[in-house]
């Protein structure tokens, strides 16, 4: 594989997986070694797939031939990637591509004229887009590399991009037909994330998130619960933990993403049946994530806490850090500055 020290890691991620407590660190980005990039709608996309993959590939590659010596905690692991739109757009209605990211359009406007435009189409071009990307880059491996999950956003969130913010009044205004549509929601999420485990197969007899945590076992992730920053934990009760719940039933594990700005709503969050590893995101205007865990720290004993973190912050929290299960995600400067926080991290366990 692509790093050489992957036996190592394959080792402690194993080893982490079973254990009450430890500390791990996955550096997400190194800066010195991040080049230009295309912009994503230069491509042609949806029609040129293949090469933008192989564009997207062969980036990848360099970029881990350059840090193949960092004894980190992540996988080489690759997905295909479109922007934000292909979590949600594989439902129905339209999107575009911009020059980082894509972006899907509400197209629920009056529930009772729309609502049968949201369906589940196994030819939906956004789900062709991250299935058949998933089975090709897996194709083109040589054992240099893993393929993982795109992920998925929960309920509510695929909800709130379908209907746009008018979601937010159909808590009082229609909450039977929101109701309705956020079971349909948890199919939905449940579907491709189904789908895709499938077409990317199984690492050390689990799955990689498309976060690049890696969970053992039938696993899922990530999740999103993003809309929930914006909502009472009454309200996040009521319309979103029934129905994400159906998504995560039956998994031995579920990695979710939420952010710093919802910090009212971790602790719902974290009572989301199986979900046991749940990422803070940094948020402008809000309190770090670390600082967050260590304020909600009864709430979430029991789960893999995972924060991003800058040196400082991981030099003053060693010793709260001593006694929990964290996975920290460092984004370092340059080869050296990986190699500094890798040691820090290294001295807790």
């Amino acid at each position: 594989m692509i790093k050489n020290n992957i036996e190592r890691t394959n080792e402690r991620l194993k080893k982490f997986a079973d254990a009450d407590k430890g500390t791990l660190i996955q550096i997400k980005s190194i800066e010195e070694l991040s080049g230009k990039k295309r912009r994503l709608d230069s491509f042609g996309l949806p029609d040129n797939m293949k090469e933008y993959l192989d564009y997207r590939l062969a980036g990848f590659l360099a970029y881990w031939e350059k840090r193949k010596d960092i004894d980190d905690d992540m996988i080489p692991a690759i997905n295909p990637w479109y922007g934000i739109a292909e979590h949600t757009a594989f439902i129905g209605g339209t999107a575009e591509f911009g020059d980082e990211t894509s972006w899907h359009h509400s197209f629920i406007n009056d529930w009772e004229k729309d609502r049968s435009k949201a369906k589940l189409d196994e030819n939906n071009t956004w789900l062709r887009l991250v299935l058949d990307g998933i089975e090709y880059l897996r194709d083109k491996c040589d054992g240099s590399y893993a393929v993982k999950l795109r992920g998925a956003e929960g309920a509510m969130d695929i909800a709130n991009i379908a209907r746009g913010n008018e979601m937010f009044y159909d808590f009082f205004e229609y909450p039977e037909e929101l109701h309705e549509f956020l079971d349909f929601c948890a199919q939905a999420a449940r579907f491709t994330l189904t789908k895709q485990a499938e077409a990317a197969g199984r690492y050390l007899d689990g799955i990689i998130t498309g976060f690049d945590i890696w969970l053992p076992g039938n696993s899922t992730g990530h999740l999103s619960e993003d809309a929930s920053v914006m909502i009472s934990p009454e309200q996040f009760r009521e319309f979103a933990l029934l129905h994400t719940n159906k998504i995560t039933k039956g998994f031995d594990h579920v990695f979710m993403h939420t952010h710093a700005a919802g910090s009212q709503n971790i602790p719902e969050i974290a009572k989301i049946d199986n979900v046991d590893y749940l990422e803070i995101s940094n948020d402008p205007n809000a309190p770090r994530s670390i600082e967050i865990y260590k304020n909600l720290i009864d709430e979430l004993a029991d789960m893999t806490i995972v924060v991003s973190a800058d040196i400082d912050e991981i030099k003053e929290n060693l010793e709260f850090l001593a006694d929990k299960k964290t996975i920290i995600w460092y984004d370092a400067k340059t080869l050296a500055d990986a190699e500094e926080a890798i040691s820090v991290v290294r001295s807790i366990s």
